[in-house]
């Protein structure tokens, strides 16, 4: 049963959020003061919800003071006196989430809902994702890793494709033994493929000031990894398929034979069997690199990965930009709010700009809106740091509108893509000041 350490001193707050949490069918263990908490802490609950201010202290300090693993708890903070500093602090501490009252309730609830729910057992070394397709892509990544059959892997742009093929390279017999020589085939001048496939002699053509090895010899007792390779002219596909089947080819300008041991890894976006029906793509080449096929899904059919990729990517970036960061619950829905047409690389590209561009040590909603619009986190507000109260409806006011814009303006789709009634959002585009261009629309849809 899911266990819940409410610390909240006003006993009508208290007595109505215990009633709440006990109909979501939590034991809920009610604190009045922190020294009551600290004795209760120990003793391990799936979920904490903190008034800030109590009569013995304030929580948020209390709550930076306690052990890394009591941290690492889904807390919730409830305030009525909040400020933008404290709440960066908390969260950049650990906390989940830092909410002003009057809060919404069912909000709250189905966070702490979200957060105590008993997470899937996922492999602690997942490379690809956490989601079913990709657990299952992974597995099968893993299994023929140990085996030197080629692999074709399909799937979107920014899927991961080439994650899977060094994945793949690093399991393998030859990681140790040669290098991971990737190739985009989509990006070598159709003059130039041959001679950087399979290199070229001193002096073989005007410009050739070198003796110069291709990808295939650079590739022996390693892995070659052409990316896209639905892009190969007809003619390098019938050399391609000859040096794949010789392991074997001739260095332009010379006519003597040079050898090369590699693993062959193929990649593409593109549908190959219809590229075949066309006569674009040869079929006993096809044969030849798709002995095994791996299929990875793109991000919006798996929103699992999305958190998971999120929280692994702002590390890395982190690392590489020199600037620790935290991210806030609300940040987080609003990334797992998208599309992510462009996969896992528009993610990244997303979460290092927002970095860029945060000021204040965590990515929030108004940080993430300025990597869209290029506005200032909160409008009609001077001096250093903006009132709590004030972040939050800027937060709410821009989530509305990108709801709005990817609706079409319908207050129907709009309502349920933010998961409240219409009522509601009616409300709160009045209070807010939304200003719905396509109104008299909406109202009809």
């Amino acid at each position: 049963m899911k266990s819940l350490l409410l610390i909240e001193d006003d006993p009508i707050m208290g007595e109505s959020l215990v009633q709440r949490f006990e109909l979501e069918g939590f034991t809920v263990q009610w604190c009045r003061r922190l020294a009551e908490a600290a004795e209760a802490l120990p003793a391990g609950f799936s979920a904490v919800i903190s008034d800030v201010r109590l009569t013995d202290g304030l929580a948020t300090q209390w709550f930076m003071e306690l052990p890394t693993a009591q941290r690492e708890l889904p807390w919730f903070f409830l305030t009525g006196y909040g400020s933008v500093n404290d709440a960066v602090a908390t969260v950049r501490a650990g906390a989940r989430e830092y909410l002003t009252k009057p809060f919404d309730i069912e909000r709250l609830v189905a966070m702490v809902q979200e957060a105590s729910s008993p997470a899937t057992t996922v492999p602690e070394d997942s490379v690809l994702g956490i989601s079913p397709a990709m657990r299952h892509a992974e597995a099968l990544v893993r299994k023929v890793a140990k085996q030197r059959v080629p692999v074709l892997l399909t799937g979107e742009s920014g899927v991961g494709k080439e994650v899977a093929a060094q994945l793949i390279h690093r399991l393998g017999e030859r990681a140790g033994q040669g290098e991971f020589i990737a190739v985009n085939c989509a990006a070598v001048p159709e003059t130039m493929m041959e001679a950087e496939f399979f290199g070229y002699e001193k002096n073989a053509f005007t410009g050739a000031a070198r003796m110069h090895r291709g990808y295939l010899e650079r590739a022996d007792g390693g892995t070659l990894f052409l990316d896209e390779v639905g892009e190969l002219t007809a003619s390098m596909q019938a050399k391609l398929l000859r040096a794949l089947q010789e392991r074997s080819f001739f260095r332009l300008g010379s006519e003597k034979v040079t050898r090369s041991d590699f693993r062959i890894i193929a990649a593409t976006n593109r549908d190959l069997h219809a590229d075949m029906a066309a006569g674009t793509f040869r079929e006993d080449l096809f044969y030849r690199l798709a002995v095994i096929r791996i299929g990875l899904p793109p991000l919006r059919e798996r929103p699992e990965d999305i958190r998971w990729l999120t929280e692994r990517m702002l590390q890395q970036i982190a690392v590489e930009q020199g600037r620790p960061m935290a991210m806030s619950e609300a940040f987080m829905r609003d990334v797992m709010a998208r599309t992510w047409k462009g996969n896992a690389r528009e993610l990244r590209s997303f979460l290092e700009e927002a970095v860029v561009l945060s000021e204040a040590g965590i990515l929030d909603v108004p940080d993430a809106a300025v990597t869209q619009r290029g506005a200032s986190p909160v409008e009609g507000t001077s001096g250093a740091f903006a009132p709590l109260h004030a972040m939050v409806e800027e937060a709410e006011r821009r989530h509305i509108r990108s709801a709005l814009e990817r609706t079409g303006g319908s207050v129907i789709k709009t309502s349920e893509l933010l998961g409240i009634s219409r009522k509601t959002l009616w409300e709160k585009m009045k209070k807010l000041k939304v200003d719905n261009e396509v109104r008299a629309e909406g109202r009809g849809t």
